[in-house]
């Protein structure tokens, strides 16, 4: 597993048991497993990870309607998210055969571990 995917799992239980902002919980966690200033920044995890957050597809974490915006990163993390709820065995090269797009910063590994995990579900 990679730090993007121990950086959802870790940030996820910083909302749930801390109380902590999605935003809050992925800039803390990621701080602890990497020093690294552009692993820290990359965009496509952190915002792979917020957008399941916000959108109400991670246990435990209500959706924020306030932060539900559109862009290419956001909607191909709600369908990854969509097709592994919907094929719980998917794999990395599956989700980017699908979704046309080949995941080279993590986001697949991310929606991957969250539903191994079952914390992953279907926003309402």
């Amino acid at each position: 597993m990679g730090n993007y995917a121990k950086a959802a799992l870790a940030a996820h239980r910083l909302i749930t048991k801390d109380g902590l902002t999605p935003l809050d919980a992925w800039n803390r966690a990621i701080s602890l497993l990497t020093s690294s200033p552009t692993a820290r920044k990359k965009v496509c995890p952190r915002t792979t990870f917020l957008t399941l957050a916000e959108n109400g597809y991670l246990e435990g974490v209500e959706a924020q309607a306030s932060f539900n915006r559109g862009g290419v990163l956001r909607e191909r993390a709600i369908e990854a998210a969509r097709l592994m709820l919907s094929n719980p065995d998917a794999t990395h090269r599956f989700l980017s055969e699908k979704l046309e797009y080949v995941d080279r910063q993590g986001s697949y590994d991310i929606v991957i571990e969250l539903a191994k995990n079952k914390i992953l579900k279907l926003a309402k």
